[in-house]
């Protein structure tokens, strides 16, 4: 009864990975969430050992929820707000990150590397085949839409976390002193990725390939670091040439693809310089490049929001309180009519909202799971501990450029590092 009770919630998590970004599933999520908690309740002991083996990080996580509601309570200037807001984003992000670990300190059919990366195939497989739809209706394929999410940052946040997991994987293969314990085919990861670049390319988001390209390099890097001697010079200049090749062609093709690039720098300069101008408060019309052409919308305010965001925080570094709209409502606060939302830098609005300490706070717990997956991936050649410290650097660095710090896209990747740490971590899992 036991083993079929875990193959039912391990079902489940596939579930809840391959539709947590998948529009109207609200409902379904706090289902599972639900499920996920009883059944960590009733194996108490595996969320008893992930809580003690994951010891500080755990409590780091804990530690800025619990920074989150002092503040509001104290400093923010909408309590009632912040302290809703905590609740339905941070403490459900705390009780995912709890239930991936909980599920996972045990050994499963699957690891959370499987799940995810079947997770990517399936929700890929699905774009792929209402492209062809498309494709055979009007003539002409889909570009910079997405099908399965609202939008397309929701689609590419996805399958940049994926590709972490398809790349660790596909590096175990060409790097015998590593070991990718895995219950899927040797071919499937191939077929996936090949899956998650055709959709890639036709969502068109620069931030989706500014991960990759990131992504890339970092693999690159590792692999010419362990794989130096085996390799030797000239087979690693062509490793290097190949993969460059590849990225330049990829990267080529986007620039020329979305024509928001062939202004961007202009745009993103008059962003930063926001003072001369309203129309990044949205209440008057962009301003005019020197030749006469209006600046790229997207570049213009998301480098004024950050600019702006960094003088809010300047002015007030404990912050002016907690929620999805930080931004917005402290740029009212501070007699500033605006009709903007959040800053789309997950940083600005963590900082704006909770102040330099939350932000001091959520690095803490971030650089300490990238530290724990290193350390693992270094002394013991762990490619879980590669994988985690890979999942965590892609989040933190695309904070910069998204607000991917709230709602479902925090509570995914929560209950993916908690999935991986206990993987790490547990005595059962410790060699897979």
């Amino acid at each position: 009864m036991t083993k079929k009770l875990d193959l039912l919630f391990l079902l489940l998590a596939l579930v809840f990975v391959t539709l947590a970004n998948v529009s109207h599933t609200v409902a379904l999520r706090y289902g599972l969430l639900l499920l996920f908690l009883g059944y960590a309740g009733c194996n108490w002991r595996a969320l008893l050992g992930f809580v003690r083996g994951s010891g500080v990080l755990c409590w780091a996580l804990a530690a800025f929820v619990g920074y989150a509601f002092l503040h509001a309570l104290l400093w923010s200037n909408w309590p009632e707000l912040s302290l809703s807001e905590a609740r339905s984003q941070l403490l459900m992000g705390l009780l995912w990150f709890v239930a991936g670990g909980a599920l996972f300190w045990r050994r499963q059919a699957l690891s959370i590397k499987d799940v995810v990366m079947l997770a990517g195939a399936l929700l890929c497989a699905v774009e792929l085949g209402h492209a062809a739809y498309v494709l055979a209706t009007t003539g002409a394929l889909p570009y910079q839409t997405a099908f399965t999410t609202a939008t397309k940052l929701e689609l590419t946040f996805f399958i940049n976390t994926v590709l972490v997991f398809l790349a660790a994987r596909i590096f175990a293969d060409f790097s015998p002193r590593f070991h990718y314990a895995s219950r899927l085919p040797r071919w499937f990861p191939y077929l996936a990725l090949l899956l998650l670049l055709l959709v890639s390319l036709m969502a068109g988001a620069r931030n989706g390939l500014i991960g990759m390209v990131y992504l890339v390099f970092s693999m690159l890097g590792v692999l010419l670091y362990w794989e130096r001697k085996r390799l030797g010079w000239r087979k690693a200049v062509l490793i290097v040439a190949a993969i460059c090749a590849a990225i330049g062609s990829m990267a080529s093709y986007a620039y020329h693809k979305d024509t928001r690039n062939q202004v961007f720098v202009e745009s993103a300069d008059m962003g930063w310089h926001y003072q001369g101008s309203k129309g990044w408060l949205r209440v008057a019309d962009y301003p005019k490049m020197r030749n006469g052409q209006v600046v790229d919308p997207s570049a213009y305010e998301r480098i004024a929001w950050i600019s702006r965001g960094l003088d809010l925080i300047r002015d007030n570094p404990l912050g002016y309180g907690y929620g999805r709209n930080a931004f917005t409502r402290s740029l009212t606060h501070v007699g500033v009519e605006n009709k903007v939302g959040h800053s789309h830098s997950g940083f600005i609005d963590l900082g704006v909202g909770l102040g330099i300490p939350g932000i001091l706070l959520w690095l803490l717990f971030c650089l300490s799971l990238m530290v724990t997956g290193l350390r693992r991936f270094v002394r013991e050649q762990n490619t879980t501990g590669l994988v985690l410290a890979l999942v965590v650097g892609g989040f933190v660095g695309r904070m910069l450029i998204e607000s991917i710090q709230r709602d479902h896209l925090l509570h995914l990747f929560l209950f993916i590092v908690g999935a991986l740490l206990a993987e790490l971590l547990s005595r059962e899992s410790r060699h897979a």
